[in-house]
């Protein structure tokens, strides 16, 4: 469970960003070493034989000439030991290395963080040592050794059980035979150890990442925080939507004053077109509004003598179909030419 109460909500993108640049992620320590005893398993298989044939090569070659033996006579003889123990130590070198570095890419992909390195006070807080101790991750730790120790001792019981079983025969048998045993049974040990870890460390990852997922768990109160720093608080932003939808209707308003005529409802709505001829391909809507704005639209046409018709059909068709800024569409271009033209009769310009 999440270590408040109150950290209910799962953890934001942004959040687990700041978790893992922490160097807080689901990870299983029992996987690189589930994937490490395969990969040995595999080089005792594979890479043994190689390795035996190619030491006892260098063997033959060493004891072949007893001057191979004085460094002082020889320094050629040093550069090719060297050079033999580069390439029997190497291979099991890489291997492993990159068999430790893919099993913890494999689980969290890559990471490269120095903070989980810096000393934090809260670490060596005894209070917070004592909750550790008895807390569900302490408990799972338990079971999880134990279980590891009863498999790793029932193994070796049986691979002993088995090996004594033979060990009186090797005063009498060949030195390669007795080297066959020991081989065989390792193998068999390790396998048994490799195949029965693989069980452990995926039970281990899953409540690594159930943890994990509680541990990084937000509280409403936090993710509204986070919302705040990223997004902006949303009272300001309110505000601000508030404020710039007053500057655009002081604009419109303004532009009421430059209207050719103002078509109403009459009491619901009003819409203002402006036409300049030879301009314009058809009459623009350059304001319009609903009830109070419409009065207000049709207030300013008043104080400017600017034309107001009463006409409600165009007027809602108008106000349905245009947006401010928009050109009125075709279906309503004879209706409008029919009140421009009536306008401008009556102020003697056709």
């Amino acid at each position: 469970m999440a270590k408040d109460p109150s950290k209910t909500e799962k953890a934001t993108p942004r959040r687990r960003e700041k978790a893992r640049e922490e160097g807080q992620v689901a990870k299983s320590q029992d996987i690189p070493i589930s994937a490490t005893l395969l990969v040995i398993f595999l080089l005792l298989i594979f890479y043994v034989p190689f390795a035996y044939d190619y030491a006892l090569a260098y063997y033959r070659y060493t004891f072949s000439d007893i001057t191979h033996l004085i460094p002082n006579v020889n320094k050629q003889f040093i550069l090719y030991s060297l050079k033999v123990f580069g390439v029997l130590i190497a291979p099991i070198f890489i291997f492993l290395l990159l068999t430790g570095i893919i099993s913890n890419v494999a689980q969290f992909g890559l990471l490269l963080t120095f903070k989980p390195l810096v000393p934090k006070l809260s670490k060596i807080d005894p209070i917070a040592g004592l909750k550790r101790l008895v807390s569900l991750k302490t408990l799972f730790e338990l079971v999880r050794n134990l279980l590891k120790l009863i498999v790793a001792t029932a193994i070796s019981f049986f691979i002993l059980k088995a090996l004594f079983s033979n060990i009186l025969s090797f005063g009498y048998i060949p030195i390669n035979q007795e080297a066959y045993f020991m081989i065989k049974y390792t193998l068999i040990l390790t396998f048994a150890f490799a195949l029965l870890s693989i069980p452990i460390a995926v039970l281990d990852f899953a409540y690594r990442k159930f943890d994990f997922e509680e541990n990084i768990k937000m509280s409403k109160h936090e993710i509204k925080e986070e919302r705040k720093l990223y997004e902006g608080n949303p009272q300001i932003k309110s505000a601000i939507r508030k404020k710039q939808r007053e500057m655009s209707m002081m604009r419109m308003m303004a532009e009421v004053a430059k209207a050719d005529v103002v078509i109403t409802n009459p009491e619901h709505f009003a819409v203002a077109l402006k036409y300049e001829r030879g301009k314009m391909a058809a009459p623009k809507v350059i304001a319009k509004g609903q009830d109070n704005i419409a009065q207000k639209i049709k207030q300013i046409a008043r104080e400017n003598n600017v034309p107001i018709e009463e006409n409600p059909p165009l007027a809602r068709a108008l106000y349905k179909s245009c947006e401010v800024g928009d050109f009125i569409p075709e279906n309503l271009y004879v209706a409008v030419a029919k009140i421009l033209a009536k306008i401008l009769q009556k102020q003697g310009k056709v």
